[in-house]
This record gives C-alpha cells, sequence and structure tokens, in this order.
C-alpha cells in the first residue's frame, strides 16, 4: 500500500485544491454546528412553552 502523498506539506497543498476542500470542510462543519445549537435552542423554547401551558391550564378554572 502506497501512500497518497509523500509528505505531510503534500497532504496539506492538497495539489493546489486545498481551499477548496478544506473550505468545503470547514463549511460543512459550520453548518452541522449551527443545526445542532439551532435544534437545542429550539428544545428549550418549545419546554419553556410547554410549561407555561400547563401552569396557565393548572391555574384556569375547570368547568
Amino acid at each position: 500500500m502506497t501512500p497518497q502523498f509523500a509528505s505531510l506539506s503534500d497532504f496539506l497543498a492538497m495539489g493546489g485544491y486545498a481551499p477548496f476542500v478544506f473550505g468545503a470542510w470547514g463549511l460543512s462543519v459550520a453548518v452541522i454546528i449551527g443545526l445542532i445549537v439551532r435544534v437545542i435552542i429550539h428544545g428549550r423554547y418549545q419546554k419553556a412553552r410547554l410549561a407555561a401551558l400547563r401552569s396557565e391550564k393548572a391555574e384556569s378554572p375547570t368547568p
């Protein structure tokens, strides 16, 4: 099995395509992190909303 790149600097250069390769990886990681943060924030919002609805229901008189 022969290595694709002769050295670490050749690997990091990616044959001249390094900005595109690492840019794509960076953008992908940024999008995934953004989605995770959005899910966490939305989940907290929904839990707070559910708690408010439950307390509102408990306070309202039942007929």
